[in-house]
């Protein structure tokens, strides 16, 4: 599914536990893994790379992993930084850590994750820093990615896109799906949207099941950020997938769906970004 993943870090005992987590990434086909820190040029010195002994300590952990690791430094932007490091090493996927206050500006790891995911042309695994604990703990959790996966859809071309990414995971060995569409209030018919919802979560259910995955189907009624932040919130998930919509010109936010889910989880998010333009690798096709 996954071949390479950049790794983000920022060489701070949080970005530690971010790496280990990245360690447990086998499970999605990782194999090749490049760990990448973005230069402040305000912080650059003649001395070399800042942290360069931590850089490298990191380097090792994933090594220990079995995952060939290549590192790269550059001096910028971090989002576009990261993005162009993604592009020149062919990775699909990018994993960052996280602070849970959606997306939205904030510190390195609130307004940098948040840029990423805007102008990514893969999908990023955002982790929330705050709960990832020890490295140790934090390699445990990623390790259960594939245990309980929250997927929700409005139906966009964005969620299907995201649906195939699901179906992949399906074929490296995910055990349950938790398959959620809101249909909002307000909503003409809604009645009728709600059938024809059940209808299509149905089909994916059946995909699902024949890759060996038990499927749960939820239609609701009300706000979509409410239900969706609610259902995200209640701690039964290893791992949440959305697909934001593209934000209005000019607007750093992405939609209050996915701000919401970011903010109430404790599950790392896949996130499929508005830009992204990949297929996921499907095993067998």
């Amino acid at each position: 599914m996954f071949e390479r993943a950049v790794i983000c870090t920022d060489l701070t005992q949080s970005s530690a536990s971010v790496v280990a987590c990245a360690g447990a990434l086998g499970a999605l086909g990782v194999h090749d893994v490049v760990l990448v820190h973005v230069i402040d040029v305000a912080s650059a010195t003649s001395d070399g790379l800042p942290g360069s002994a931590v850089f490298e300590r990191q380097a090792e952990i994933l090594e220990s992993e079995g995952l060939a690791v290549a590192v790269d430094a550059a001096l910028g932007y971090p989002a576009f930084e990261i993005e162009a490091v993604a592009d020149r090493h062919g990775a699909d996927l990018v994993v960052a850590g996280s602070h849970r206050k959606g997306l939205y500006p904030s510190t390195f790891s609130g307004s940098t994750s948040s840029d990423v995911v805007r102008i990514s042309t893969r999908p990023v695994l955002l982790v929330a820093l705050e709960v990832l604990g020890s490295p140790a703990e934090s390699r445990t959790a990623c390790s259960r990615l594939l245990s309980c996966v929250l997927f929700l859809t409005d139906f966009s071309d964005r969620s299907e896109l995201a649906s195939r990414y699901l179906v992949a995971l399906a074929r490296k060995g995910l055990q349950k799906a938790d398959l959620l569409h809101v249909v909002p209030i307000g909503e003409r018919d809604p009645q009728a949207r709600a059938r024809s919802a059940a209808e299509r979560l149905e089909e994916l259910a059946a995909r699902l099941a024949d890759d060996g995955v038990s499927a749960t189907m939820r239609v609701a009624f009300g706000s979509p950020t409410t239900v969706a932040s609610e259902r995200a919130g209640s701690g039964e998930h290893s791992l949440v997938i959305v697909a934001p919509h593209q934000p209005p010109q000019g607007s750093q936010a992405l939609d209050s769906v996915t701000s919401a889910v970011i903010r109430n989880t404790t599950a790392p998010v896949l996130v499929i970004p508005p830009n992204c333009d990949r297929e996921p690798r499907l095993a067998g096709v």
